[in-house]
């Protein structure tokens, strides 16, 4: 019997042992799988590979599934401080994977990946058609999956998207094969209906080839205006469906840009071979209008590199005459013109970096020490950048508060508002300014560049003197990049949607106060500050 007995006493510790081995094998698989999966959706996938969702979803589930299978297994009051720190650490690490997996809006995006080839293969690289649809079902899944607008699947703008969709998909589907450029010509006619300027699909290309005489017509004074004997307005009208944008103004100008293109112009649907005619103008000492025509061929496009050895002589003159101006203008700088009693903050990009705090510091000093009444600032050549730019500018002025657009960032299925909007002002008191504010636009006023006009005007801290800013203050922004599999075609893609300041205008663009051309906008300006 106590043979028996401690044979007994030897199985059961043998079995616990093997027990106990089994569990803290699980507990650390378990810790395993939660640390691996949240290195595979945060630093891999931000940095290196596309990861796809569904792998993402299998970590977070087989880490919960084994977590319950461990509190079962450890049976009641046993082992109760592991259970509560093992659960806490899988539902927190399962709902962080989930979340990049299916509500990041940067989830497979370029932004941040080193090792992605950015360069879309050659305009004239053959795709299948299976590749070209491969490319294109790539594209709509990550804007239906990305864009604000898409998250109604009932709304107009999501039906109006999904019907330009089916529409290209049927096209390719005629075809056996297509060129890139001919690919990106159907995804942009899908981009294009949102009327989003920050969302589009545009090929960046190894090596575009530029129209070789554009310098020397710049240099003459001329500018382009019609190509084949139609004006940009009219072709625009023409070619809508191929550009994201919500301004003619800004669109008509990114036409002109196209139109100098070899690429683009193939985009646009020139046959190169025949060539095609530009019309150019200009207006001469007397003001007469003086029209001429210049005519390319492919054999009039060259390579960037080949382009500038080609325009030396023009380069040479202006690299002369900025070398006369002793240093190299920055994004940011000011005047004092005591003669209109006025301070002109001039920046032409958003940067809210130590240097242009120093540059708004020392304009607001120059200001109050030469008792200034009226600052302006001139954006009308600005991009964007930013918004904070605007905000440090405002603490310079004499009010307590003042509200900023909100906006509602997409998130998977959910569409999350930030924000009331309103700000506390924390001005710099020993330079508050009291006096008269003005912002200068342009259609090329764009993104954070539009945002200062609209905080200014809203707000009752100034007026706008120019031309109404290229994007809607009510549109998207924020953006997220992404390149095609097989083409390498960028995308850009919005995933907020911005509110303006003042929800009860009619306006559909931030229109100025003072309208005017840009460029007449300082003499405009002048009338208003008083000599």
């Amino acid at each position: 019997m106590r043979i028996l007995y401690r044979k007994q006493e030897t199985l059961t510790n043998e079995i616990a042992f093997i027990y106990n081995d089994f569990m803290t094998k699980l507990l650390i698989s378990i810790i395993a799988i939660n640390l691996l999966g949240l290195v595979l959706v945060i630093p891999v996938e931000f940095f290196w590979w596309a990861v796809p969702s569904w792998l993402g979803a299998l970590f977070a589930f087989a880490a919960i599934g084994l977590n319950l299978f461990y509190i079962v297994k450890c049976g009641r009051g046993k082992n109760k401080k592991s259970k509560i720190l093992l659960t806490c650490l899988t539902v927190w690490a399962s709902l962080t994977m989930l979340f990049f997996a299916f509500c990041f809006p940067y989830w497979n995006s370029t932004v941040y990946k080193k090792n992605i080839r950015k360069i879309a293969k050659d305009y004239d690289y053959q795709l299948s058609q299976k590749e070209a649809l491969q490319d294109l079902a790539y594209a709509y899944r990550q804007l239906n999956r990305v864009h604000p607008a898409m998250l109604d699947k009932k709304g107009e703008e999501f039906k109006k998207v999904k019907a330009a969709y089916d529409s290209e998909v049927q096209k390719i589907n005629g075809k056996e094969s297509l060129s890139v450029v001919e690919l990106n010509q159907h995804v942009e006619r899908v981009f294009s209906v949102l009327e989003d300027a920050h969302t589009y699909a545009r090929a960046n290309y190894q090596e575009p080839l530029y129209m070789k005489y554009l310098d020397k017509t710049k240099h003459e004074g001329f500018e382009f205006v019609e190509v084949n004997g139609i004006p940009y307005k009219e072709l625009l009208q023409q070619k809508k469906d191929l550009f994201s944008y919500e301004s003619e103004l800004w669109a008509i100008k990114d036409l002109g840009d196209f139109s100098i293109c070899y690429q683009w112009l193939i985009y646009l649907g020139y046959d190169m071979e025949k060539g095609i005619t530009y019309t150019l103008e200009k207006e001469d000492d007397q003001g007469l209008l003086v029209r001429e025509y210049l005519t390319a061929t492919k054999d009039d496009f060259l390579s960037y590199k080949d382009y500038l050895e080609y325009n030396k002589e023009y380069r040479q003159q202006k690299e002369e005459a900025s070398a006369e101006s002793q240093q190299a203008p920055s994004f940011c700088s000011y005047e004092i013109d005591r003669e209109h009693n006025l301070a002109i903050l001039t920046l032409t990009s958003c940067k809210n970096n130590a240097e242009y705090k120093k540059c708004l510091n020392d304009m607001f000093t120059k200001v109050k020490e030469n008792n200034i009444g009226n600052v302006a600032v001139d954006v009308r050549n600005n991009g964007g950048g930013s918004s904070l730019v605007i905000n440090n500018f405002i603490r310079y002025l004499d009010t307590d508060g003042y509200y900023e657009p909100t906006c509602s960032s997409r998130l998977g299925p959910f569409l999350v508002k930030s924000g009331s909007g309103y700000i506390k002002n924390n001005k710099i008191r020993d330079l508050l300014f009291t006096g008269n504010v003005y912002v200068l636009t342009s259609v090329r006023s764009f993104s954070s560049a539009m945002m200062f006009p609209q905080m200014i005007k809203d707000n009752g801290l100034g007026k706008v003197i120019g031309q109404a800013p290229a994007n809607n203050p009510n549109g998207y922004g924020d953006v997220v990049h992404f390149n095609m599999p097989n083409s390498n075609i960028f995308m850009q893609i919005s995933y907020k949607k911005f509110h303006r300041v003042n929800q009860n205008t009619s306006e559909k663009y931030v229109e100025p106060d003072y309208p005017c051309e840009s460029e007449e906008a300082i003499e405009e300006l002048y009338k208003y500050c008083g000599k």
